[in-house]
């Protein structure tokens, strides 16, 4: 049986996938959440984010979808290992911001 990867919405990068399995936050934001489609049991992508990560364009549902980074930090995602790839290029800049260095480009 594999792990499960939880974390929040917020964490992952652009290119990673994951199933929604939660929410960390009060009934009148999962209301909201729900009615845009983020329910649980839900495949969900990071498409991309805003040049200063707020907002994050996610795909869902066969549609686009942009939210608040405070908002995403509310979402349990279980994260997709599988459909997520190993050498992309969010990966690498995962990486990078970790060296506390900036984009050569």
């Amino acid at each position: 049986m594999p792990d499960l990867k939880l974390t929040t919405l917020d964490r992952l990068l652009p290119g990673e996938s994951g199933v929604i399995r939660g929410f960390t936050e009060t009934q009148d934001l999962h209301y909201r959440l729900k009615e845009l489609g983020l329910v649980p049991g839900t495949w969900i992508k990071v498409r991309r984010c805003a040049p200063l990560a707020d907002p994050m364009e996610l795909r869902i549902r066969g549609y686009y979808l942009s939210i608040r980074k405070q908002d995403a930090k509310c979402i349990l995602v279980e994260k997709d290992t599988e459909r997520n790839g190993e050498d992309s290029c969010c990966e690498r800049r995962r990486q990078h911001r970790h060296r506390g260095g900036h984009e050569d480009q």
